[in-house]
């Protein structure tokens, strides 16, 4: 039986994206593949989504992108119903806040190694130097060792952070296989995939706009 958080649990990732195939929303949401179809049938009903047949994507509508907002509103103000620790506050704002503040200078570092992944003396890395890509491996596996910890008390906030460390693991793995897309490819659930999604999904959890929080960080 699936939990009742599972409608959000869907819509959440779908929002996330923006735009997605089901193969995608599927591991994302961490449900079995009929479950997230009929979850996504009940938001299309709804005009909460979209399907582009002929791409095999799933949108998000505005209405979706409303609904979507009220509800991450009721389950960050909601007192978590599996959190039973004494003097542990309802509000997981507060609680993600400090994670957040964390997660901000290893974002930094993250651009710049992936940058650095993609280009090699201003001009694009060719990946002809497995030395050199060794190495930014090597860099990335130091940076995921220091994140985890970070991503942990997401997960401690709210259970469905976790996928965030899941993904990030199999990303990792990919490309210690030899995978160079794993890396930095677009829309495959590379390790920018699903880190970049971390962010937006912090951004949009405690109300921070892009653009705010890289003003804040500026120096003056």
């Amino acid at each position: 039986m699936l939990p009742e958080t599972a409608a959000f649990d869907v819509l959440h990732v779908l929002a996330l994206k923006g735009m997605a195939a089901t193969d995608l929303l599927v591991t994302g949401s961490r449900y079995a593949r009929e479950d997230v179809l009929a979850e996504l049938e009940k938001l299309r009903a709804d005009g909460l989504a979209t399907h582009l047949e002929r791409r095999g994507l799933w949108r998000v509508t505005p209405e979706g992108r409303d609904r979507h907002a009220a509800l991450l509103d009721e389950d960050l103000t909601d007192e978590d119903p599996t959190d039973h620790d004494e003097g542990v506050t309802g509000d997981a704002l507060a609680r993600l806040r400090p994670g957040y503040e964390l997660f901000l200078p290893l974002n930094d570092r993250f651009k710049e190694l992936c940058t650095r992944w993609q280009l090699r003396d201003g001009t694009a890395n060719d990946h002809t130097d497995p030395a050199y890509d060794r190495a930014r491996l090597d860099e990335l596996g130091a940076l995921h060792e220091e994140s985890m910890p970070v991503v942990d008390r997401f997960t401690a906030v709210r259970p469905r952070f976790g996928r965030y460390t899941e993904g990030l693991t199999r990303a990792l793995a990919r490309l210690r296989g030899g995978e160079q897309q794993a890396f930095t490819g677009v829309l495959c659930d590379s390790y920018h995939d699903v880190w970049m999604e971390l962010h937006r999904d912090l951004l949009v959890s405690l109300k921070i706009e892009r653009d705010t929080e890289e003003r804040a960080r500026t120096p003056r």
